[in-house]
């Protein structure tokens, strides 16, 4: 969540017992965030409002815990229930298509996070995301069509999902695509692939275990035998495509980073302790 100033909104000693808490601020906000508390948590008092630095919103945090954030105009931009009941109206303030997507394909699941940004020239972006076990993440445009994917990865390019595959014993947690296309995928043992809209990859990162053969045969041979020979004790956690080549980072503790050319040519080597 992001950083927020509570405003002064009562005295911390009338807060503390001389009145009830369970509405303070609430006349502050804007008539469409009050309407919406009204509307969708209207049974479940606020107990907080807060502002952001620059005064451009607002955060209401409710009695269990939920935290809604508005914008200046007072129009709703995320919903963290955390773990409490998403109220079932609230699907009436998303696309149609999106409570329609979310019924049929994860009706036992429960919601932790609602969120809708707008990025300009009309295109607002819905994302949804799920508290564990279905520990992912949806994003839907603003008619409600999906442009990230569930788990299985079905309308990822072929050869993303290919990719994927060599990472044998790890499932995909998330996937995000954003406006340009390209494809973000989290798999559940914090492994981390990026690929272009086309599904060719150009960063793969693990959290701290060596990337699987099939996927390092790909690069240049050049470039692993000179990973094997000078540095034999550790091995290749991440690699990045750049313009000049290649950047590998290899395990820690030394998290020595290494450049070389589209050929493997060794270029330079970097570590987080020099």
């Amino acid at each position: 969540m992001r950083t927020f100033k509570v405003k002064a909104l009562l005295l911390g000693a009338i807060c503390a017992g001389l009145i009830a808490c369970d509405n303070v601020g609430k006349t502050q906000l804007p008539k469409d965030a009050e309407h919406f508390l009204t509307e969708h948590f209207s049974d479940v008092p606020v107990s907080q409002i807060m502002d952001t630095i620059t005064q451009m919103g607002y955060t209401a945090v409710l009695e269990n815990g939920t935290e809604i954030d508005f914008d200046e105009n007072g129009d709703w931009e995320e919903i963290n229930f955390k773990k409490n009941e998403v109220p079932a109206s609230i699907f009436q303030a998303i696309p149609q298509n999106i409570s329609t997507y979310l019924k049929e394909n994860y009706e036992n699941a429960s919601i932790r996070k609602i969120s809708k940004k707008n990025y300009g020239r009309n295109k607002i972006i819905y994302r949804v995301a799920f508290n564990k076990p279905n520990k992912i993440e949806l994003c839907f445009s603003k008619d409600g069509t999906i442009i990230s994917n569930d788990p299985e990865g079905k309308h990822i390019p072929s050869i993303a999902r290919a990719l994927i595959g060599q990472f044998e014993g790890a499932e995909i947690s998330s996937i995000y695509v954003d406006l340009d296309g390209d494809i973000e995928v989290e798999l559940d043992d914090k492994t981390e692939l990026e690929f272009d809209r086309k599904g060719v990859w150009y960063s793969v990162k693990s959290k701290n275990k060596a990337l699987p053969e099939g996927f390092l045969k790909q690069l240049p041979n050049t470039m692993i035998k000179y990973v094997a020979k000078n540095h034999p004790d550790q091995f290749i956690r991440r690699v990045e495509k750049k313009s000049y080549g290649y950047r590998i980072r290899l395990n820690k503790p030394n998290d020595i980073e290494l450049s070389f050319t589209k050929n493997g040519i060794f270029l330079k080597e970097e570590s987080d302790k020099q």
